[in-house]
């Protein structure tokens, strides 16, 4: 007997026309109220209906912004299709949405499934179900979150019997559809032969495949909720373990994309559907972090009586034991009991922790467990617990969990791949146990912001008083900063415009006569150390000036005819009087037979103004004007003598300078 294939897949190569498949049956091409851009995950068969999970971009919610929903849609098997236009189209295609959410005025949605299990029949409470559990995730773009929901088999089936979803206008909402205007027979149920439907019914359901309400999560609420740097990937239950006590409980493992395996249990599901009760019992780092988890899968042979938990990822295949009732790690009771284990149970004939499996297991009077409070009256609290124990759960880090090599030969699947299977020499040898599920540090945002406030202020004031003492400490006077001590600030400002360019002057005029004088410092010897102008030129602090008067030339003086010399001299680009004819403006040497002396710096200085007073005797007598007779001489150094000469002419007569002035320049 052959079977048929039902697929979630594309029908073009540019994947932008998806389609639920078995041949001829399609659903229509290009309509987004069938499948918008769905992101098909898992698939299973119940009863008369083959039921599809996937998740998709909510036309529903289009008016309002983009999201994405998870959807769980179904088709009928013995679908024929519907006449004429409707030939090779589906006449049972519904979906609806699954709602796995934090309750709350506001509700928290996790809105992108990414896997799910196959349908699982237990006892929960009080109520016998068939469940599926699924993984849901937060957007990409959204904080990191992943949560664990369990659905009802009878919740989408009872959706599924529901009010129907539609918009009346394009701008309208989405509202029910009132039952009146359901056809009859009522779309999307499996009839005997769908080729004689009527058009009403498939015009009906061709508009109308989505449906108004959403199936709930069996427990109200997610089982496993973890808001970390991870998320989760996978999952695959082991169900219905029986414990000691008669109850039974289906154990989670659950793979996310750094590599680990999560085990949990829900602790109340076996008392209650109406609260959730998490336990972690152990996180398992199967593969390196940077490597995610494709795929799990439970697996029980008759040559592995405990069964074995089936870890793929893209490149390696890992075989782990699906329990570790350490005898050797787990040392008491009370430690026992904490792991909240369904596989493990106190032996108190044997006093050691014992696996699921062993003889007369269902016996409360020879094992003690409690998976709902962890915690039992015949379980003193032990006093031995460290840092090998934990309180609710284990975490196995294997030192070396990523080495192929084993002591034992693998074991070969058909395809040709190796299993490796960790044996029970490795696990004793390596497993380094510790709570799983300890609680992590957790800030506030007002926690953040005021971490933020306070690091920004700190940063501030360590910035200002830093600044404040380097200035300090890297102070200088204004004169220390001059290069020359006695230049103005003008001839430098000029400096930094070297570049630029200046205007020009205008020429003179024939007629017109160009005279510079200039000093010549004569250095007279005495105490003046190092013999430099610097020092020459600087006035004394404690001088009192008498008065100041421009260089006057003697009433005699003429000025002789234009020199050639002096005719070549001009002004530079720095407004000073320079020449540059010759060598003499770089070596510092005046033309020959000039009559200029050069004050040995290269630069021709002119004088700006001079302070001159009369000569002071020690005797205060006031001198006389009309003695002609040379005064004593003094115990104190002469002063320098200034010649002045003309550019044009012979030098004019020397004057004399008191040493305690100085003489201005530029």
């Amino acid at each position: 007997m052959y079977g048929d294939l039902y697929t979630g897949t594309v029908a073009d190569f540019s994947g932008m026309d998806p389609i639920i498949y078995r041949g001829p049956l399609q659903t229509e091409q290009y309509d987004s109220m069938s499948l918008n851009a769905p992101n098909f995950v898992s698939s299973m068969t119940q009863g008369d209906f083959v039921y599809f999970f996937f998740r998709e971009t909510a036309v529903e919610y289009i008016n309002c912004g983009k999201a994405v929903y998870s959807r769980v849609a179904r088709v009928c098997k013995y679908d024929k299709g519907g006449p004429h236009r409707f030939r090779n189209r589906w006449t049972s295609f519904l979906k609806s949405r699954l709602n796995c959410s934090v309750t709350g005025d506001f509700p928290f949605y996790f809105n992108e499934i990414q896997s799910t299990t196959e349908l699982i029949e237990g006892m929960y409470g009080s109520v016998q179900a068939q469940l599926i559990y699924g993984v849901f995730t937060t957007p990409p773009n959204s904080i990191t979150g992943s949560a664990v929901c369990a659905f009802s088999l009878q919740d989408i089936t009872d959706t599924f019997e529901g009010n129907f979803k539609e918009q009346a206008q394009l701008n309208s909402n989405w509202l029910p559809v009132q039952s009146a205007k359901v056809p009859d027979p009522r779309p999307g149920q499996c009839v005997n032969n769908s080729q004689t439907l009527p058009d009403l019914t498939l015009n009906f359901i061709k508009t109308h495949s989505l449906m108004d309400e959403s199936v709930p999560s069996f427990f109200r609420q997610p089982i496993v909720i973890r808001t970390t740097f991870y998320r989760f990937t996978q999952i695959a239950v082991d169900p219905q373990i029986k414990t000691p006590g008669g109850k039974t409980y289906d154990v989670l493992f659950i793979g996310t994309d750094n590599g680990k395996v999560i085990k949990a249990v829900n602790a109340g599901s076996a008392d209650t559907t109406e609260r959730v009760t998490p336990v972690v019992i152990e996180e398992i780092q199967v593969f390196p972090p940077n490597i995610p988890v494709r795929n799990l899968k439970v697996v029980r042979d008759s040559s592995l009586p405990d069964g074995r938990l089936v870890v793929v990822a893209d490149g390696e295949v890992q075989a782990l034991r699906l329990h570790r009732c350490y005898s050797d790690k787990i040392l008491s009771c009370s430690e026992c009991v904490k792991l909240q284990d369904p596989y493990c149970a106190w032996d108190k004939q044997n006093q050691k922790c014992r696996a699921v499996g062993a003889s007369r297991w269902s016996d409360e009077k020879y094992f003690y467990q409690s998976i709902a409070t962890g915690v039992h009256a015949a379980c003193p609290a032990s006093k031995l617990i460290g840092k090998e124990s934990s309180v609710s759960g284990l975490s196995s880090n294997y030192p070396k969990p990523f080495n192929q090599d084993s002591g034992r030969p693998g074991k070969d699947v058909p395809d040709g791949e190796v299993i490796n299977i960790m044996h029970d020499e490795e696990e004793h040898s390596g497993p380094e146990v510790s709570a799983a599920d300890s609680p992590l540090p957790q800030y506030s945002v007002e926690t953040l912001a005021m971490a933020v406030v306070a690091g920004s202020v700190a940063a501030l004031v360590v910035g200002f008083v830093t600044g404040y003492f380097c200035g300090r400490k890297c102070h200088k006077e204004e004169e220390d900063n001059l290069p020359y001590p006695d230049t103005e600030y003008e001839y430098f400002e000029q400096r930094q415009t070297v570049n630029s360019r200046l205007a020009p002057e205008p020429k003179l005029l024939p007629q017109e006569e160009v005279t510079y004088a200039e000093p010549v410092l004569v250095p007279a010897p005495g105490p003046n150390k190092l013999n430099s102008p610097k020092s020459t030129l600087r006035k004394a602090h404690n001088a009192n000036h008498a008065a100041e008067t421009l260089f006057q030339f003697s009433d005699n003086y003429t000025p002789p005819p234009r020199d050639p010399y002096a005719h070549q001299r001009g002004r530079d680009n720095f407004g000073t009087l320079r020449s540059h004819q010759g060598d003499g403006y770089r070596s510092g040497r005046a033309p020959p037979g000039s009559g200029i002396v050069s004050d040995g710096f290269g630069t021709a200085r002119s004088a700006k103004k001079v302070l001159t007073r009369p000569p002071r005797n020690r005797a205060a007598t006031p001198p006389s004007s009309s003695s002609s007779s040379p005064s004593p001489p003094s115990s104190s150094p002469s002063p320098p003598l200034v010649s002045m000469h003309s550019m044009t002419g012979s030098p004019p007569p020397p004057c004399k300078f008191p040493s305690s002035y100085r003489l201005e320049t530029y």
